[in-house]
């Protein structure tokens, strides 16, 4: 029995490998193509972008594949009479699928370690390379941490408790300026910025200067002041792109923490999830690919195999998609939009297989 189980399982990790080129390969070629086509940037800048881009198509490529390798091995064993024969010896489909959603959790567990340990490192590598080397800005820098932001553009060097995108508006505003020896020349301190037909209006602070021949620096309070920053909101909605790069306790806190400050939290706590139900559509695939594999096809083809694999693939996406817009404009709970489109893949899977065993 142990001969049977270590070749459905070689036999599904090839296929799975299979998929997961196939599908990779052609995810990366097309945006690859469609950056090398628009001519923005050298050839050698092209490949490093995308050669970093590689283990976020492999994480997104992986469900399809799994999908594809299900449906592959259990037809592929149906079209050689192997499954018939695995039934002359009493061991039912039930123990063939053991083996392989076995195998495919063990996959979703390397996935949520990948969504949280490999990902968002390899994230903030490729941003930092395609601002520093593709778009010529060796200044930029953006963190985020537990309790500020951090952004620095030249000699300025920003920091922020929130950025709420929506209202153009910073709250807890904090501009250092620097000399061109990195020396403080100016500190202002504000409540809050809001980016206005004319700039940045500071509003609720102090301005503090540090006059090179004075050692004693020069405070003055301020209930409004135009700040003149070459940033406007477009650049700060880096912010939100750098949340991919956080860990998911990191991602977690940082939920809270803006939550506390009153800022809207649907898009954060959507990709918080999101991240997770990612990690688990593997296991759903699986289970929609058994009863389309068993069911008359014997006289199926690869290409059929393929086909199939792609149409569910694009309806469950669709449908995931649609979820995670849902979740961000506030017409579902973040968490909700998440799971709703797996937990409906799940009945449909559920359904199949119950009518499969009749």
């Amino acid at each position: 029995m142990r001969i049977l189980d270590r070749y459905i399982a070689i036999l599904f990790m090839k296929n799975l490998g299979v998929g997961v080129i196939a599908f990779a390969g052609f995810f990366f070629f097309q945006s690859f193509m469609a950056d090398f086509i628009d001519a923005k940037y050298t050839l050698d800048q092209l490949l490093t972008y995308h050669l970093l881009s590689i283990p976020h198509i492999l994480a997104q490529m992986t469900p399809p594949a799994v999908l594809l390798a299900t449906v592959m091995t259990l037809s592929g064993l149906s079209r050689a009479n192997e499954l018939t024969a695995c039934f002359s010896i009493g061991v039912g489909l039930k123990r063939i699928s053991l083996i392989i959603f076995s195998l495919v959790i063990l996959i979703c567990c390397v996935l949520l370690v990948a969504q949280d340990r490999i990902l968002p490192p390899t994230y903030r590598k490729r941003t930092s390379y395609y601002w520093r080397e593709m778009l010529k800005r060796p200044d930029f820098h953006l963190d985020l941490k537990q309790d500020k932001i951090w952004y620095r553009s030249g000699n300025v060097i920003y920091n922020l408790q929130r950025f709420d995108a929506n209202q153009k508006t910073i709250y807890g505003m904090s501009v250092y300026q620097f000399d061109d020896d990195f020396r403080l020349t100016q500190l202002v301190d504000a409540e809050k910025a809001v980016y206005t037909d004319h700039g940045w209006r500071f509003m609720n602070g102090m301005v503090t200067v540090y006059p090179s021949e004075d050692p004693f620096p020069l405070t003055q309070q301020f209930k409004e002041k135009e700040m003149k920053i070459i940033e406007s909101p477009k650049d700060f909605q880096e912010i939100d792109k750098e949340v991919k790069g956080l860990r998911l306790r990191e991602l977690y806190s940082y939920v809270q923490r803006i939550r506390k400050a009153g800022a809207d939290t649907k898009t954060q706590e959507v990709d918080f999830h999101s991240r997770i139900s990612l990690s688990f559509i593997p296991l759903i695939m699986c289970a929609l690919g058994i009863p389309f594999s068993i069911r008359g096809r014997r006289e199926g083809s690869v290409a059929r195999d393929l086909g199939l694999c792609l149409s569910v693939t694009f309806f469950y996406w669709l449908f995931y998609s649609v979820g995670l817009s849902l979740g961000t404009n506030g017409a579902l709970l973040p968490w909700l939009a998440a799971w709703l489109p797996s937990l409906i893949f799940v009945a449909v899977a559920v359904t199949l297989i119950a009518r499969l065993k009749q």
